[in-house]
């Protein structure tokens, strides 16, 4: 290689990094906005709702998804992934044939909508017309497909962030709004339609591209051979899922499906710093996946600084969970303690998959993650069924860290295949050490005092701060990469 071709290349990575950077600054400081709304929102309506509600509202949800994910082919991701530039008329092919799926599928949810009442006698009669309101607001949703693909191939993260911060105010205000005055059920149905209306006016306002009328549909074709499996292994990744609205639902009813629900929700707190790393990592690990030694190396870097993040978060909230239901979400709620004690063992090890399921990503084995995600089909109901059977709705979650453990191990084999090979204990060993003994601290302190909503908060950053004390004293140099990766992101290194 040439030194002109060799500059050029390294300028190349460099733009690439700074970019991702920045989308990951935008995602993730907007990121927690939008969780804290979320958050927010949910504990105001949950001290106001029933966990029936909730359950109602997700099994009705599930419902709806179930017919939305054959309304897709995964073109998203493959033209994301896709090298060189998208025409016009291969965006608008897109376009048009992503709506004509969508419409179709809504139409027999439409006129399906009757047969839930047969799959759960417990719904109410009103479930039927939820369900078909529900369907209009995924229609809504595929209209954004085209211009957010355009925004990620561009790593424009920042319009994005802006978009999901608007479409969460909104959701979150009119579900309260509604919930206190008494709409109950209805008031997540129409925060739902509201959300998707003014999604959609924002994002085209941010965008300069519009369809046209325009279809050819060899222009994806070869798009699709990568699409399909992508969208069978979302469907099948839906269908696994499908366990606590499906089987829960009908065998314990749908307040189980609410404390089920909850429980994650809570326990997937910390995930919103995978929620932002996840939208960036694929185009980006995409970028320079031919390059094998500085893909192994980025792919540990952000093992060591997500896991630095979410392995003390998620032991602090282990730590003062019967607190946090206590003061936060009322006893109403305690039921679902044990969901939540489990789920949290699935935010400490996706710190390190999430990074390592991008890279397989990257690489196009979307195959080889269609095989995956059957093997964990089979591991969710295989083992979900009998644990629920045995020891109630808890049991669901009580698989999680066995399946987690699995995947770590396969997700190895296959990057190993691909001259990837990771150093993964050297690269969390000290984070997970000094969390776990931050939580035992933490610990102590709420046996010994009783917490309020004053001083919750303030024994969690306790928590936090004396975690990255003893990471600053015994890991000085993974300390400063964070901080170095963490200014990078927001701006104030590397510009």
């Amino acid at each position: 290689m040439s030194g002109t071709a060799l500059h050029s290349q390294n300028e190349d990575l460099r733009e690439i990094k700074k970019k991702s950077l920045a989308g990951v600054g935008s995602l993730a400081l907007r990121q927690v906005g939008i969780k804290s709304i979320f958050f927010l929102g949910n504990v105001v309506l949950a001290r106001i709702l029933a966990p029936q509600i909730f359950g109602i509202y997700d099994i009705v949800t599930f419902i709806v998804l179930f017919f939305s994910s054959f309304g897709d082919v995964g073109l998203g991701a493959a033209l994301i992934r896709k090298q060189g530039d998208l025409s016009r008329e291969e965006l608008s092919t897109t376009f048009w044939l992503q709506q004509l799926m969508v419409f179709a599928v809504a139409g027999i949810a439409f006129v399906a909508a009757p047969l839930s009442l047969a799959v759960y006698p417990s719904l109410p009669q009103v479930s039927v017309w939820l369900i078909r309101v529900m369907a209009v607001s995924f229609i809504l949703m595929s209209l954004k497909t085209v211009p957010a693909i355009l925004m990620e191939r561009n790593l424009d993260f920042n319009k994005i962030a802006w978009v999901d911060i608007a479409e969460n105010l909104i959701y979150q205000a009119v579900a309260i709004m509604c919930a206190l005055a008494g709409f109950e059920l209805w008031s997540f149905i129409i925060a739902a339609l509201v959300r998707g209306v003014a999604g959609v006016a924002l994002i085209y306002a941010l965008s300069p591209w519009r369809p046209v009328f325009y279809y050819k549909f060899s222009l994806i074709s070869e798009s699709m051979r990568f699409g399909l499996p992508y969208q069978l292994n979302k469907i099948l990744s839906f269908v696994k899922d499908a366990v606590t609205p499906l089987f829960v639902g009908v065998y314990a009813g749908a307040a189980a499906v609410g404390y089920v629900n909850w429980a994650r929700t809570l326990a997937f707190a910390p995930l919103i710093i995978s929620a932002s790393f996840e939208r960036v990592a694929f185009p980006t690990f995409s970028k320079i996946r031919e390059d094998r030694s500085l893909l192994t190396r980025t792919i540990e870097r952000s093992i060591r600084n997500m896991t630095l993040l979410m392995f003390p978060i998620t032991v602090l909230m282990i730590a003062l969970g019967p607190d946090i239901i206590r003061i936060v979400f009322t006893e109403k709620w305690k039921p679902g303690t044990g969901a939540f004690y489990f789920y949290c063992t699935s935010p400490m090890v996706i710190g390190i998959l999430l990074p390592m399921y991008s890279a397989i990503l990257s690489l196009g084995k979307s195959a080889i993650m269609l095989k995956m995600t059957v093997v964990l089909l089979c591991l969710e109901w295989g083992l979900g069924i009998p644990l629920v059977l045995q020891y109630g709705f808890t049991g669901i979650a009580m698989n999680q860290p066995l399946i987690a453990s699995i995947f770590l191990v396969i997700y190895r084999i296959v990057l190993r295949s691909e001259d990837i090979t990771l150093n993964i204990v050297d690269n969390v060993k000290w984070q997970l050490g000094l969390a776990i003994i931050t939580g035992i601290a933490v610990k102590f302190v709420s046996l010994n005092v009783l917490l309020t909503i004053a001083t919750l908060p303030l024994v969690f950053l306790a928590g936090c701060a004396l975690f990255a004390g003893l990471m600053y004293l015994l890991q000085r140099e993974t300390t400063l990469e964070f901080k170095e990766y963490a200014l990078s992101i927001v701006g104030r290194v590397g510009q």
